[in-house]
């Protein structure tokens, strides 16, 4: 059995598989907030299964190349929103949950938050909301080039250009899923909630290395 640690991560935008095993094996959460937004991550972006295959969902946002995340703010004169809205209800309006979830991210992205850090702790409560997970987290204040002692160090470790293989944390389960006849794995955590709804924490605990 796996024994939980404290962790240091970066937040992400509706995390992948990968990202919510080590929330939900950690003790302690601590969010690095406090350090330089960096383009190209999980912190703005996920991946969803739609009838193309795959797709990625992008937030634009405002950033300087010294921007600390917690200041970034998101560009609403670009369409993202009616994007990201119709590629969800293109990839899952069929889908066994989606009439039972789809409302609650819903009116996470039409609440129009200015920070990326307000939308993504929204839609990361909601997740935890939908798992069933009562969990707490702490905030950085300003940004420590190494951790607490006992805090293990996940900072810009999963990283969405590098595959999941190259890494130890999450193991591929496959569960329904709403296109194709191949499994895709390491999703966002919207693929997995809104295709098995209630089997979805039982999935993730399978697909959490030991």
């Amino acid at each position: 059995m796996m024994i939980k640690s404290d962790i240091c991560i970066e937040l992400h935008y509706l995390g992948s598989l990968e990202f919510f095993t080590r929330l939900i094996n950690s003790k302690k959460i601590i969010l690095e907030v406090s350090d330089y937004f960096l383009k190209q991550t999980y912190r703005n972006r996920c991946y969803v299964l739609g009838p193309n295959r795959i797709q990625m969902l992008t937030i634009p946002v405002h950033y300087q190349k010294k921007t600390i995340f917690r200041d970034v703010t998101i560009d609403y004169h670009q369409n993202w929103i009616k994007n990201h809205r119709k590629a969800v209800q293109a990839a899952y309006g069929k889908a066994p949950f989606y009439d039972y979830f789809y409302d609650l991210f819903d009116q996470v992205w039409v609440s129009k938050p200015t920070y990326l850090l307000d939308l993504s702790m929204s839609m990361m409560t909601v997740c935890l909301k939908i798992l069933q997970i009562d969990m707490s987290f702490n905030f950085t204040s300003i940004y420590k080039q190494e951790v607490q002692k006992d805090v293990l160090d996940l900072r810009n470790i999963i990283l969405a250009k590098k595959p999941s293989e190259l890494r130890s944390f999450y193991r591929p389960i496959s569960y329904y899923q709403n296109f194709g006849s191949n499994f895709v794995s390491n999703l966002s955590i919207l693929d997995l909630l809104i295709c098995e709804g209630p089997n979805a924490l039982n999935i993730l605990k399978q697909s959490t290395n030991d």
